[in-house]
């Protein structure tokens, strides 16, 4: 009997500890992002000379703080239910290459060759899903999968020549109005979504306990399949636009998007599990966040493969300080 006692005692001490550590965990998750973001700024304001809030620079870090912030509004639904896709670079560029295709090859209208631009992710998201659900293997071995069918399909079909595109004839697509529009859109609908809708609540339930969800009458198959549409129509969106910025699509085009959204996703505080604690908002200042640490980084001088580095450095570091380690706390 005394030695039950002193199990409980023990057990109660263990869990004390695991909730003290959750709690720092969570107080780090609110709090760093925003300090984060303003020390990077500062930071690289100051070992570049003022060059990184130059005119020029600041106008480039909006442009990318577009793209990222596009496909993090999608992300997060995906990552609130503990998965992740590794295809949506690839996934971005054989968009764009099919849209260039259509666009200045077949001679399509813009509208119809930008709707087939904007499916192509869509598909290829859904094929993640797809997998996951017939193979029963974890989503990031069929992104991974995906990823390489994808890299090979736009290899392929740009290898001999680059597919330009005539931006002066659709000035609207660089426009910044237009665009600032189409991010006030997407993210409003995305919190929304994200907050107020049974699609975030289902899909934070599903992070949260998969077994759980699915006993509480949640279909758990449908709901993973949704949020991969709606990461694969904010891929498209963010393909098209940077079709139309960049003017041109070959092997590089939407190259790293992965890893950066993955590096967003720990900087925004965002919990790569998912869960109750998943927040879209996390999501976006988390894109802004690795758009600052990308552009200061390249600013600053540093190599392309030390860049790399220090953000695979980063990204450890972060997950450290963020994981949940009462995951497996002894009692509820």
């Amino acid at each position: 009997m005394a030695a039950t006692s002193r199990t409980s005692a023990e057990n109660l001490k263990i869990q004390e500890k695991l909730d003290q550590q959750a709690a720092r965990k969570q107080l780090i998750g609110k709090f760093v992002p925003y300090l984060g973001l303003a020390f990077l700024f500062v930071f690289f304001t100051a070992v570049t000379g003022g060059l990184f809030i130059s005119p020029d620079n600041l106008s480039n870090m909006i442009e990318q703080c577009f793209t990222m912030c596009l496909v993090a509004t999608g992300a997060a639904f995906v990552y609130a239910q503990g998965n992740m896709d590794f295809s949506i670079g690839a996934a971005c560029g054989v968009a764009q290459m099919c849209g260039g295709m259509l666009l200045v090859q077949a001679g399509w209208p813009m509208p119809v060759a930008m709707i087939a631009t904007l499916l192509v992710p869509v598909v290829t998201c859904c094929l993640v899903s797809l997998i996951s659900v017939v193979f029963k293997v974890p989503v990031f071995i069929g992104s991974m999968c995906v990823r390489a069918l994808l890299t090979g399909i736009l290899t392929i079909g740009v290898s001999r020549n680059e597919i330009r595109i005539p931006i002066g004839e659709y000035p609207i697509m660089n426009n910044n109005v237009f665009k600032a529009i189409v991010l006030i859109v997407v993210i409003g609908i995305g919190v929304y979504l994200f907050h107020y809708t049974r699609i975030g609540k289902y899909a934070r339930a599903i992070g949260g306990n998969k077994n759980t969800a699915r006993q509480a009458g949640i279909k758990v198959i449908n709901q993973q399949f949704l949020a991969y549409i709606l990461l694969g129509l904010c891929v498209g969106i963010a393909g098209i636009f940077q079709m139309f910025r960049s003017s041109m699509v070959n092997m590089n085009s939407g190259s790293g998007i992965e890893f950066n959204i993955m590096l967003a996703v720990v900087l925004g505080g965002f919990p790569m599990t998912g869960g109750d604690k998943a927040s879209l908002p996390a999501a976006v200042i988390g894109a802004i966040t690795a758009t600052l640490l990308s552009n200061g980084l390249a600013m600053w001088g540093l190599d392309p493969n030390i860049v790399n580095g220090v953000k695979g450095a980063i990204f450890i570091i972060m997950i450290g300080l963020s994981y949940d380690r009462s995951a497996g706390k002894l009692i509820n």
